[in-house]
């Protein structure tokens, strides 16, 4: 090889790597912070349930990107990022474009008003956008678009890009203190059985606050679900006549 042969392939070697050095998407593939100048495809939300169900979002691009977009009870909170193979993608894309979102309903019928409720929306080659909402039941073609989802969202390696989500404020906030609700439940009701349907929310029950009423303190773990929000299902619940936060007394 010539001394001219040598110089042009370091040449071009140092090229690359500088190339490289300054943009990540050479070696990592698009990145999250550019998204807005790649073509969404598709967009899924898993939303809140009864519970505590992983709430999160999934940008799918075209290009390969995935952004995951973690608000509750996640394992990744905030905004995290993978490229995978572009094939791969546009074999999912296929199979939404096969699917009739346009005739679809923008939102199936439940019956089941605390199950998590799915969102996507598809958007075509020309951008247009497409939504449907469902919780237990849509259609088996929904079905399996949403378990393809879900496995996308699932996969190892995603990297992080920021713990918070731009225009979401509500993200899992680890080990602050149990909260306190006063309840009033329905005469004859024993506390400790009643307590058994809120296992899934970590609630206790504290102290009754007189002797012949009704009046329960309960502690709500707002790791799993704050006490508003416990507090919207306890007012539906038919046993309790009554709940409210138990604030702190000052001096008067």
């Amino acid at each position: 090889m010539t001394l001219l042969h040598k110089t042009g392939l370091c040449a071009l070697f140092f090229s690359l790597f500088l190339a490289s050095a300054c943009d990540p998407a050479v070696i990592l593939g698009p990145q999250a912070q550019n998204a807005d100048k790649y073509d969404l495809r598709i967009s899924y939300f898993q939303g809140a349930c009864y519970g505590r169900c992983e709430i999160y979002r999934l940008d799918v691009y075209d290009n390969g990107l995935l952004v995951f977009k973690g608000e509750r009870f996640t394992e990744r909170p905030g905004v995290w990022q993978k490229s995978i193979d572009r094939r791969r993608i546009v074999s999912v894309i296929d199979s939404f474009e096969r699917a009739d979102f346009k005739n679809y309903p923008r939102a199936f019928r439940s019956q089941i008003p605390d199950a998590p409720s799915k969102e996507i929306t598809y958007y075509d080659e020309e951008g247009e956008g497409y939504t449907t909402t469902f919780k237990e039941s849509s259609t088996p073609e929904l079905e399996n678009l949403v378990l393809t989802l879900r496995r996308l969202a699932e996969m190892p390696n995603y990297r992080p890009v920021s713990d918070t989500i731009p225009g979401l404020n509500i993200l899992p906030k680890a080990n602050k203190a149990r909260e306190e609700i006063i309840v009033e439940l329905e005469p004859g009701t024993q506390v400790e059985t009643w307590l058994i349907a809120y296992g899934k929310q970590n609630v206790q029950f504290k102290e009754r606050l007189s002797p012949n009423g009704n009046y329960y303190l309960i502690t709500a773990d707002p790791n799993l679900m704050g006490a508003d929000e416990l507090l919207e299902y306890l007012r539906k619940d038919v046993k309790v006549l009554g709940a409210q936060l138990n604030g702190e007394v000052g001096p008067r």
